[in-house]
């Protein structure tokens, strides 16, 4: 059983930096240090390079965003299963997790995108984040289907569960969207942002067994929890644009900031506590990850085939699991070396991508007075024709009187 969420960004590079590091400034520095990211399974194409670094994905991201104008970079997608459908600790339910997310993104669009695995979610679920490039490679327009769950995402997401042997909601309702997809919809960098994401942090850290202890837990954060009888919930926090404290109601950033929703959460903490599970899947940073917020290096890697779990139809689309196997990592960071990207070939096929669209414009344009000047020559000839009748009609009408 599973949830799909879409919303826009126009934040390329902040994306795929949250999705592979968070925003915990201290767990951030952590896994850059120790070569890792958040990413429990990984998979990634750009521009036909089945093995192109997330710092590839951001470059191009941003050029064809840039090249044509647009202000929506890529479409945030959030897919989620129920804690009890895929273990969060075992490798293979995640490296399926991320073939399923593969195939969802191929169904949906002919586009580059980049799939990041969580196993660290405040609700103990696994979920896969797949980021798509606005921008189709077959027409080179915007992405126009699967950007509303009411039209199209739902079912086709139904179908791939299907198709899957996974469980299909009978009754489905669109999902509430949890902050990982929400945060989009705040001003990169923000007051908002920033505090949802500290909250999220402090929420999904396993301390967080009650309210008192989350509590303690936001303080580290640098935020402090009010509770009324009218607004519920709110955060505050000092704003770091003017200094003031600021201060925003649970439900205004998720309902999963919300007492009903942070009691849930804090009862699954204590029941991992009990159990002695942890969560928080990581695996070895992919080539050029580490300087995604500069991307002056760009290098790509070419990643082998992995064991694949197992599948419901073992034989279902396997010309497909092929295709989507050839760009894949393998769940344990093995990479071998492969050429890196051309930069400059892609520059020059941007530039003339753009040219092409110019000459087309251009030759519409010709058509178009050519057309113009065509119209006029014959209504100039039927006027003169009309003239010429009139005339002749007239000579005749008086040689008769």
């Amino acid at each position: 059983m599973s949830t799909i969420n879409v919303r826009s960004s126009r934040d390329a590079a902040g994306a795929v930096n949250y999705v592979l590091y968070g925003n915990s400034r201290k767990h951030r520095t952590q896994l850059i240090e120790s070569g890792h990211t958040r990413a429990a399974s990984f998979a990634i194409s750009v521009a036909g390079d089945l093995g192109a670094s997330p710092g590839a994905f951001i470059e191009r991201t941003e050029m064809m965003a840039g090249v044509h104008g647009r202000k929506v970079m890529l479409q945030s997608y959030v897919l989620a299963f129920a804690p009890d459908e895929f273990d969060v600790t075992d490798l293979n339910d995640l490296n399926r997790i991320r073939d399923i997310a593969v195939t969802l993104a191929e169904r949906m669009h002919a586009a580059d995108y980049l799939i990041v695995v969580h196993a660290d979610s405040a609700g103990g679920h696994a979920h896969a984040h797949i980021l798509v490039a606005n921008h189709d490679n077959l027409t080179g327009k915007s992405l126009q289907r699967y950007t509303s769950w009411k039209h199209g995402l739902r079912q086709l997401n139904d179908d791939l569960m299907r198709d899957e042997g996974l469980w299909v909601l009978p009754d489905p309702e669109q999902p509430k969207p949890d902050w990982e997809l929400r945060r989009e919809a705040f001003s990169p960098g923000g007051f908002e942002q920033t505090l949802g994401d500290k909250v999220y942090v402090a929420l999904s850290d396993p301390r967080s067994v009650d309210q008192q202890a989350y509590e303690q837990v936001l303080e580290e954060q640098g935020i402090r929890l009010a509770v009324t009888h009218r607004d519920g919930w709110t955060y505050k926090m000092r704003r770091s644009d003017n200094g003031k404290l600021g201060r925003k109601k649970a439900s205004a950033l998720t309902p999963e900031f919300t007492a009903e929703g942070a009691t849930s959460i804090f009862d699954i903490h204590q029941q991992n506590k009990q159990k002695g599970t942890t969560y928080g899947t990581r695996r070895p940073a992919p080539s050029g990850a580490a300087k995604l917020d500069t991307v002056d290096s760009v290098g790509a890697v070419k990643r082998r085939g992995h064991r694949r779990g197992e599948r419901a139809d073992e034989g279902h689309q396997r010309s497909e699991d092929v295709s989507a196997d050839r760009h894949r990592g393998d769940g344990q960071g093995r990479t071998a070396e492969g050429p890196a990207i051309d930069l400059t070939a892609l520059r020059q096929h941007v530039a003339a991508d753009r040219e092409h669209r110019e000459q087309v414009e251009r030759d519409r344009e010709d058509s178009r007075r050519v057309l113009t000047q065509s119209r006029r020559k014959e209504a100039q000839r039927r006027l003169a024709e009309l003239d010429s009748r009139s005339t002749e009609e007239s000579s005749g009408r008086g040689f008769g009187d």
